[in-house]
Formats: structure tokens, sequence, C-alpha cells
């Protein structure tokens, strides 16, 4: 085992596998990850739903996504085998006029930024996804980059970047310290030393407890969601480009899976956080008394429990990551509590961890809505758009 590096990335789900990517990518030399875990992405990585959206309602996390999702094309292209990408769209719908001009004002937002939002009517969003009832609807948005990947894949793809990059992977190796010297960091692991002058915690829903470590307050919680596979012979009659469908008046995401089935989502906003990752045993009967509203031909099918799951959304007071530096740590970067937007913020947010190391400062984004101090400072933007 070697007894330093140039940055230790301690995490080593989606976020952390890019972070190493990027970094050497930008000419680090010696990267190191560790994954307390023995398989990678085995946290919340892979048990997400896969979207991939613009459709936000800050500049910063639009500005994120429009980065990773040039970044996701172009890993497809590379890796046709193992990247699934489905552009199909994501289409955000209501009936409810509060919340139609709220669709309204994030799709002026998005287009101002270069998001082809498009805004469409009640009839065209039936005529696109017959599964939807149009009934009294008033309209949605809809952005044809948006879609969704397989999460096993880009877990899958990132590692293989970074390995390609000679990223030292070693997974089943906890930090159990993180002690400060005169030259960076000393990091216990597995009852070794392992220094580095930068130490970046991409550590997902565990991040908080990793910058306890080091006595730094990253208010990172984790919250359950739970996902459900329908299998259902009949989806095969609907198109198989089908967006990712969102009916905000309920909060129901739907979404293909594969040719005889369909993804089913649903967040309830009064969860309580907490570690307890197997399903909610409320999830299918909350799903069943909200599905009918918009996806009439859903309701009534039987779900069996062992076709659901549940991860962790590591979730951040206002609805945004958190990217930089800890103030009293200088070169102890959070890069962390990106809710369920992990997956497909991962690009973006190992390039921006790649020039805070490299350059001092972040060129490609700005960071400072992100940075760790804004809770002390009570100067937060809240992200609205959090499915």
């Amino acid at each position: 085992m070697g007894d330093s590096s140039d940055v230790a990335v301690i995490g080593g789900g989606v976020i952390g596998l890019s972070v190493a990517r990027e970094l050497r990518r930008a000419g680090v030399e010696r990267v190191t990850l560790f994954e307390k875990e023995t398989v990678l992405g085995s946290g919340s990585s892979t048990r997400a739903n896969g979207g991939i959206r613009a459709q936000f309602t800050t500049a910063t996390n639009i500005y994120f996504s429009l980065y990773s999702i040039g970044e996701i094309e172009d890993l497809r292209r590379t890796y046709r085998a193992e990247l699934s990408f489905q552009q199909n769209g994501y289409l955000l719908f209501t009936a409810d006029p509060a919340r139609a001009d709220g669709l309204n004002a994030a799709a002026e937002l998005q287009r101002s930024l270069g998001v082809a939002t498009e805004w469409l009517p009640p009839e065209e969003i039936v005529r696109r996804v017959p599964l939807v009832r149009g009934k009294q609807l008033i309209g949605g948005t809809f952005h044809a980059r948006d879609g969704y990947l397989d999460p096993h894949g880009l877990v899958a793809t990132m590692e293989q970047e970074a390995r390609r990059l000679s990223v030292e992977i070693r997974t089943g190796s906890a930090v159990a310290s993180i002690e400060r010297t005169q030259h960076g960091f000393d990091l216990t692991v597995d009852g070794d030393i392992h220094s580095a002058p930068w130490v970046v915690n991409a550590a997902g829903a565990h991040a908080g407890a990793v910058a306890a470590l080091l006595q730094v307050d990253v208010p990172v919680a984790p919250v359950r969601r739970n996902l459900a596979y329908l299998h259902d012979p009949e989806a095969a009659n609907m198109p198989a480009a089908m967006p990712m469908c969102v009916d905000l008046d309920t909060g129901v995401l739907v979404r293909r899976e594969g040719p005889d089935g369909y993804l089913i989502a649903y967040s309830d906003p009064t969860d309580l956080p907490g570690w307890d990752d197997t399903l909610d045993s409320g999830f299918l009967a909350a799903v069943a008394a909200r599905i009918g509203n918009r996806f009439p031909e859903l309701e009534g099918k039987p779900i069996h429990p062992k076709h659901c799951w549940a991860g962790l959304y590591p979730e951040t007071p206002d609805g945004h990551a958190i990217v930089g530096a800890a103030p009293s740590v200088p070169g102890f970067i959070q890069c962390a509590g990106f809710g369920g937007h992990g997956l497909m913020h991962s690009p973006a947010a190992g390039r921006a961890v790649a020039e805070l190391v490299v350059d001092g400062r972040c060129s490609t984004f700005d960071l400072h809505p992100l940075r760790p101090s804004r809770f002390e400072e009570g100067d937060v933007v809240v992200e609205t758009g959090v499915l």
C-alpha cells in the first residue's frame, strides 16, 4: 500500500469517481480514491432513477446540467457498450395555475441560459405521451436533451475512465480518521497512514461524518427515496421514446423501463432524515393513491415489493450541493450534498473540484452559491425544482 498521493478522494460513488477522473485529466499526477464498500457505486449511485435534466430553477444547477449533459453525450460515444443514455426528454406538467406560472418562469430562465425548453399545451402532451390523462391540464415543459441513463453503466464508465487514467482505487478501505499536518493531511485507513496535501470529501450521504473527522460541519442529511418497477406487457403499445414524465401535482414520476414496463418514483415531502435504506412500507400505497391522477391506465396494476428498492438522497437545506474548501481547513474540499442530482451533475462536480485543486479557483462555474460557508452566513438560494 502506497503511503501518499497528491489528492486523496473519499467516496467511490459516481461523484468521487468523476472527481478522480477530472483531477488526472487536469494533470494531477497521483490520485488515490478510497471507498469503504467493496463495490464502487454501491451506496446511492446505483440505486438511482438515472434521470438527467437541465430543467432546474437556479442558474447554478442549470449550468451544471448543461456541462454534464455534454460530457455524458461524449462518454456515450466512447462507451456505447457500457453506457445507455436515452435522451427522450423530461416532461413536467401540471393542472395548478401557480405551478404552471413557476414552470413558465423556470423555462424562461432556462432558455436565457441556453436550454431549449419548450412549453407544451395539453393536447401536445397527450399526443406525445398517450399514457397521460390530459383533462384539466394547463400544460408542461419539455427539453429534448434531457433523459435518463443506466446508473450502473455510468458508474462502470467512470470507473473505466479513472482506471485508464491511472487513478489508484482502493475498495474496502474506510477512512477512520484524518489529521492535519504541516504539509496537508494524514488519513488512517485500515491501520495505515496515507498522506496527501489535498483531501476531497465525496462521501455522499456520509459526507457529514467524513467532514466531522476534521471538526467541519457539513449539513448533508440522508433521506430515503423509493423506486418501483411495474411489469406491464401493454407498455409495448406506448411510444418507445416516452420521456420522463413528472406529474407535479402529485409528485409521481413515470418513465419506460425496457420494452415491457415502467419505472415509477414518488418522494414523500414529509420524509424525515434517516439511515434506513430498505423499502418504505407505505410507498406502494402512496403511489397507488396518486398514480391515477395523470396515469389512469397504470392505476390498479400490481407491483410486487420485490420489484421495488430504496436509496438515500444526500440532502442539503437549500437543495444545492456543497462544493468548495472548508474555510477552517484549507485543502479539505467538500463535494457532496447533490440530493437526487449526483448522477446528472457528476461530470460538472469533477470539473469544478479539479479546477479548485489545480488553479486555486473554478473558472468553468460560479461556485459562490455552493460554497460551504453559505449556511453559517445565512446566504442561500433555494432550488425549488427538486423531484
